[in-house]
């Protein structure tokens, strides 16, 4: 695997506080034009080309950035919305809504051109996530399940030789309330 070289270009070779206003500057939307007026008062001399390469590729990050940031976001509001919903959930979730909302949005030459293998093996990976997260999801709830229902044999016992007029009376309200639901009500 070969590594992606680093691009240096005369911006990034600038004092640390002249770079940053530059990446503020064309964050803000300035000109080339102005940015590279700003560097020559401040003794730097830079082409509106070195600017403008730059640009692109500092711009590009930015947007890399702000989209990677964006999904964070719905991540979070997706687990915050639901307590239970485990971060992965989330991801696989998001991730199958990229992937809907990348074929619908296929034009049919853009369709033509994808071949029927690689979608199949993309959608299957997907499928497999999701089912082994749903596997190791019911794993641990049946994991919890045993450990829970062992802490409540545990419970009722104790409760049974210590207590047993409280042991009586919390067998009769859980037998009304199975009763309850079991009625529908």
């Amino acid at each position: 695997m070969s590594k992606k070289r680093r691009i240096v270009g005369s911006v990034d070779k600038l004092k640390p506080e002249l770079k940053d206003t530059v990446d503020q500057m064309l964050l803000s939307g300035e000109s080339y034009r102005e940015i590279v007026k700003y560097l020559s008062d401040n003794e730097e001399s830079i082409s509106q080309s070195s600017i403008c390469r730059y640009a692109k590729r500092f711009l590009a990050n930015a947007e890399q950035l702000r989209i990677a940031q964006e999904n964070f976001r719905m991540i979070l509001t997706e687990t915050e919305r639901y307590p239970n919903l485990d971060p992965a959930e989330a991801i696989l979730r998001l991730a199958s809504q990229k992937v809907y909302d990348a074929v619908a949005n296929l034009d049919d030459e853009n369709w033509q051109s994808i071949k029927a293998n690689d979608l199949i093996a993309q959608a299957t990976a997907l499928a497999r996530a999701v089912a082994y997260k749903k596997g190791v999801d019911m794993k641990s709830k049946n994991d919890e399940e045993i450990a829970l229902e062992a802490n409540q044999n545990l419970l009722y016992d104790v409760l049974k030789k210590e207590n047993p007029k409280l042991y009586a009376e919390l067998q009769q309200e859980i037998a009304r309330l199975k009763q309850k639901v079991k009625d529908g009500g």
